[in-house]
């Protein structure tokens, strides 16, 4: 055998040093990035993981969502995502996991797969199985570059007994068939190509993570949450005033939801939630002229929530078009219906009083002057 010339030898040993430490360094980082070990326990609590885009990122995070303009502006301190609302008004009986900082940077993240540590991207605040990120689109669930279902499933490997029982919730769709080219396109024909094409993605890309989820932790429970329709959304108001394009619209995204109720059917322990069905009876929908018909949902202490868009509770999206903390608490109590319904669980319903009590700091913010509702 031919000896390594010298040069390559010390090369050869220099790249196993740089390895070597490198491994070394990631491996202390990961040693105390890991929550204290009561965090990692086995809890009586059901534990909930989700999956997804903006519409399940908590608002309150400040290293993704740093522009205090964003999720209820002046009045964000009292605007909350319904996995936050879940967490206070549910949080001794689900276990979203610990709040703080998760994720790294691109790089830094698909090292430390290839080293064999957990990863995950982007870095954010928000509870540890909240794997929900803004602006994702259904490819991200299997694929890069966040890969959110592979890399909650290696989380949930760490503890799988933990997981027996859990629930994984995907909600996840709208930012790739929700934009306003697409519904415009589904609005002329409900079979255009690209449209189909999209839906069809998000529902190959859906199964494909709840077929992970489900093969590596068959007693987890899944989560199908329905894609909602923007038609809804006020901006877009003004379009597509014809009963015959909301139908053309509603007929994409009922080939996206059903595609989840096929998923759900092939399996007991995957449900699916129709989220349009939910939106219908709270808010209504257009008439049947494709006119805005919908209705103002009147709570007890005399407060009137409009589907409209604004960052004071009493519409229903804040400024920036996201669910407001109305919205996202009356969903959250629908979820823990449906949850009990689903799957046979005993999660305490939300009270009416509960929701009243919840949402009263939000409305008495909302009194107050812009001024000083700004400086809280």
């Amino acid at each position: 055998m031919r000896r390594l010339p010298l040069a390559l030898l010390v090369a050869f040993c220099c790249a196993l040093t740089v390895a070597g430490v490198t491994f070394a360094t990631l491996a202390v980082a990961e040693l105390f990035h890991r929550p204290p070990a009561a965090v990692s326990s086995v809890s009586a609590r059901i534990r909930l993981a989700v999956l997804g885009d903006s519409d399940s990122q908590s608002y309150h995070d400040t290293l993704m969502l740093g522009d205090p303009g964003q999720r209820g502006g002046p009045w964000r301190a009292t605007t909350w995502q319904w996995t936050e609302v879940l967490a206070r008004l549910r949080g001794d009986q689900i276990d979203l996991g610990e709040w703080g900082a998760w994720g790294a940077g691109k790089y830094r993240a698909a090292l430390n797969e290839v080293l064999g540590f957990s990863a995950r991207m982007p870095p954010k605040e928000d509870y540890r199985y909240d794997f929900a990120v803004s602006g994702a689109w259904c490819g991200q669930l299997m694929g890069q570059s966040q890969r959110q279902a592979i890399r909650l499933v290696d989380l949930m490997n760490t503890e799988p007994q933990a997981w027996r029982g859990g629930i994984v919730l995907i909600r996840i769709g709208v930012n790739d068939i929700g934009g306003h080219d697409v519904l415009d396109a589904l609005s002329r024909d409900p079979t255009a190509s690209r449209p189909i094409a999209l839906i069809d993605g998000c529902i190959d890309a859906i199964g494909q993570a709840v077929a992970l989820i489900r093969k590596r932790h068959p007693q987890t429970y899944v989560v199908l949450v329905g894609v909602l329709s923007n038609a809804d959304w006020s901006d877009e108001f003004d379009n597509w005033q014809s009963a015959r394009e909301i139908a053309n619209i509603d007929a994409g995204m009922d080939r996206f939801d059903n595609g989840l109720r096929k998923l759900a059917a092939a399996d007991r322990h995957v449900y699916f939630l129709d989220d349009r069905a939910w939106f219908r009876n709270v808010w209504g929908a257009r008439d049947d002229h494709g006119r805005p018909a919908y209705k103002t949902v009147h709570l007890s202490p005399g407060w009137a929530i409009t589907n409209t868009i604004g960052d004071d509770p009493h519409n229903a999206l804040v400024s920036d078009g996201h669910a407001g903390v109305v919205l996202n608490t009356l969903w959250t109590q629908h979820l823990v219906t449906s949850l009990n319904t689903a799957f046979g669980l005993h999660l305490k319903p939300v009270t009416d009083a509960e929701v009243i009590g919840f949402l009263q700091p939000s409305f008495a913010a909302g009194m107050r002057p812009l001024s000083a509702a700004s400086s809280k």
